[in-house]
């Protein structure tokens, strides 16, 4: 067993070069039955004919991550010269095909120097985890050592010892399972002896961070529990479960909105994103300044006066039965869809950092977050989301203070790794549409707020639950506000999270087989005890606010939109508050099932998934209200027709083999273009034969 070594050696000039793994392995011999024959005896792939060296002894190995979709690394694995490139790394496209130019890869080394350089020994190069490559080599003295190399950040760092007499003929590495992978020799034709490495993390999870963990979740118990005693004792109203008797303050209002809208997925997969690329998707957030002037100018005066419970109330009056039931059915869909990723992630950070089992976590989190929802209704929710919204941006705070403290030099090092990297570009303005440059993120994140912000039933009910329009305006505003203040503070995690594992190479986990769990590795290894406790239940409380209301919101279009629809008689206040609760555990228990899915699925970047679907499964919804709004000519066939085609485009822009696709934010912009000009179009042969007095906007209703 290899000692864990937390030691760094520092160059003169302040960088770290090369750091021992905070890891332990564990070896055993392995039976010759466990080694897998075929694997063994098959040999290294070829590298390509593009390559811009010829290598006396190249190995090549593909490596799969969300930075770069395929990469391809070739390493020399009998260099000459010990100071030289030993390797090169090229981007490769979903046909294999190369992308881009080759760039060199560093030497690994003790302190910076030639000199001091490791050489590498080995016969292959074994794809480890999702991020890090696992070779052999020898260092100055001629030992033989077990090396990993970083994709993400281009940092190595010695993984530990071999043990004696497991290294003669050139060793081949092996996988084994997640933690595991298998060295062996190759004796002329035959195998050699071959030794099992189990990887074994260091890190636990300090006992104050279960403590505060324990404590904070203890509250949210004791806030449900009370929650519902009073809601039994004042014999609720359905308006006060659905709508908060319009009595809200517009301040908690605003914040609750914000809560609503930033789950795990912006907590988890946004800094994800950020540390693997740059700072593109933060242009997604400048996109909502877009639409600000829509919202209070348009939207909040045209939908408070009509005072609905569920927004799609309005698309039967305007258009036909089929439009409302369709667009209720759709967003309800999504909202499952998207509670199952906010249920994911933190369960998934939660297995990260306090080893639970992943399928235990989200049980667990699934049965909390159903009964905080069914306590309080939308009054206590939106009370909640504040208190917890309070929480979640200091956490952020925090966090971002102690990444950069952990980078070598500081603030100055923050800044000189990220922009030697270009981790702070957000204006690329080129025009290709199949990246995510500046137009692209900018478009596609218009499309996507406008749907989340105006055809949102989770939106559009908190609405609803200010005394007057100008609190609700008010109430839009300070969410954005919020919006712009943590939005930076989230990608600032992102960057310094590869600023911060760029100076500790050593504290990743070489088994990490998602990126999105990058941020729980910083948690359960880089923050101080009770610190780390607070992240993770600030994590819990992003899940909780989004979770909650999600299935606020489904509950209250299912029930109204299908249940209290189709009811001949009027239905009790208690009857559809008890609907109301009853949809909320039915829609628990689907967000449940879908988020088990996930933890077996092989899904990369939710972040990327969540925009995805958004686009799929929204944007025809939010072209139903454009046309109900702003184009009287449109009926209800016309409208139909044009919730069709929206929905060809976006599926086969998704799941068809294509010769060519935009990028996955353009998919949403797509289809909301063909619903607008199809139902425009169809108009032209089946105008509109309804009354429309009332339902479009005018001047008189904006006023």
């Amino acid at each position: 067993m290899s000692r864990a070594l937390r030691i760094c050696w520092i160059a003169l000039l302040g960088s770290v070069a090369l750091c021992h793994a905070s890891v332990q392995i564990e070896w055993q011999e392995a039976k010759p039955e466990d080694v897998p024959a075929a694997a063994l005896a098959a040999r290294p792939e070829a590298p390509p004919a593009s390559m811009p060296e010829t290598f006396r002894r190249p190995v090549s190995c593909r490596q799969n991550t969300d930075k770069i979709k395929r990469a391809l690394f070739v390493f020399e694995t009998d260099a000459a010269d010990a100071g030289g490139t030993v390797g090169y790394e090229a981007e490769l496209d979903a046909r294999g095909e190369l992308v881009g130019t080759w760039k060199p890869l560093p030497p690994p080394s003790v302190d910076g120097t030639p000199a001091q350089t490791y050489r590498l020994t080995g016969e292959t190069v074994l794809p480890m985890g999702h991020q890090h490559l696992l070779l052999t080599a020898r260092d100055a003295a001629g030992a033989p050592k077990l090396l990993a190399y970083h994709t993400v950040t281009t940092k190595w760092f010695e993984l530990g010892d071999v043990p004696d007499g497991a290294w003669s003929a050139p060793p081949v590495l092996l996988p084994d399972s997640d933690s595991s992978f298998l060295l062996c020799q190759r004796d002329g034709a035959t195998s050699g002896p071959c030794w099992r490495a189990r990887l074994v993390r260091t890190e636990r999870f300090s006992p104050i961070n279960y403590v505060v963990l324990a404590v904070y979740i203890a509250c949210l118990l004791i806030a449900a529990a009370v929650m519902m005693v009073r809601s039994r004792r004042q014999q609720q109203s359905a308006d006060s479960y659905f709508k908060g008797d319009g009595k809200l303050p517009w301040w908690a209002v605003g914040v609750s909105i914000y809560a609503a809208m930033f789950s795990a997925i912006s907590l988890i997969a946004g800094p994800a994103v950020s540390y693997l690329l740059n700072w593109s998707y933060f242009t997604v957030v400048l996109s909502k300044l877009l639409i600000v002037p829509i919202i209070a100018g348009y939207y909040l005066p045209f939908f408070r006066r009509l005072n609905l419970t569920s927004a799609y109330e309005y698309l039967e009056a305007r258009f036909n039965l089929a439009c409302r039931l369709f667009a209720s059915a759709a967003f309800s869909g999504f909202m499952l869809f998207r509670a199952a990723l906010v249920v994911f992630l933190p369960a998934l950070a939660v297995s990260e950092i306090a080893a639970i089992p992943l399928d235990t976590t989200i049980i667990g989190l699934t049965v909390i977050s159903v009964l905080y929802c069914i306590s309080g209704g939308i009054k206590g929710i939106v009370w909640g989301d504040f208190y917890q919204g309070i929480i979640l941006i200091a956490s952020i705070a925090v966090t971002v203070a102690i990444l950069i403290a952990g980078t070598d030099g500081g603030w100055s090092g923050f800044f000189s790794i990220a922009r030697e990297h270009n981790k702070f570009d957000v204006f690329n303005f080129s025009w290709d549409l199949t990246a995510p440059v500046f137009w692209v993120m900018l478009i596609g994140g218009f499309v996507s707020n406008l749907n989340s912000y105006t055809s949102d039933q989770c939106v559009l009910q908190r609405f609803m639950t200010t005394k007057d329009e100008r609190s609700a305006v008010r109430s839009i505003l300070f969410c954005v506000a919020i919006t712009f203040i943590s939005g930076p503070l989230l990608y600032t995690i992102g960057t310094g999270l590869f600023t911060y594992f760029s100076s500790h190479p050593e504290r990743l986990d070489v088994t990490i087989a998602k990126n999105d769990a990058i941020f729980p590795v910083f948690i359960a290894t880089g923050l101080p005890p009770g610190v780390g406790g607070l992240l993770l239940a600030s994590i819990f409380a992003a899940t909780l606010t989004t979770l909650a209301a999600n299935l606020n919101a489904t509950a209250t279009a299912l029930t109204t939109d299908f249940y209290l629809r189709f009811q001949r008689e009027k239905a009790s206040d208690a009857k559809l508050v008890a609907w109301g609760k009853g949809l909320t555990v039915i829609g628990g228990i689907i967000a449940l099932g879908l988020a088990l899915l996930f933890a077996h699925a092989d899904i990369q970047s939710m972040q990327e998934t969540f925009y995805k679907f958004l686009g799929i499964l929204t944007s025809g919804i939010t072209g139903l209200f454009l046309l109900g709004m702003f184009a009287p000519r449109v009926g209800g066939t016309a409208a139909v027709l044009g919730l069709i085609v929206n929905y060809v485009v976006c599926f086969t822009l998704a799941f068809c083999p294509l010769p060519w696709k935009p990028h996955l934010m353009l998919y949403g912009v797509a289809g909301l273009i063909a619903c607008l000009v199809t139902a425009l179009l169809a108009s032209l042969v089946w105008p509109n034969r309804k009354p429309t007095t009332g339902w479009v906007w005018t001047k008189r209703v904006s006023a």
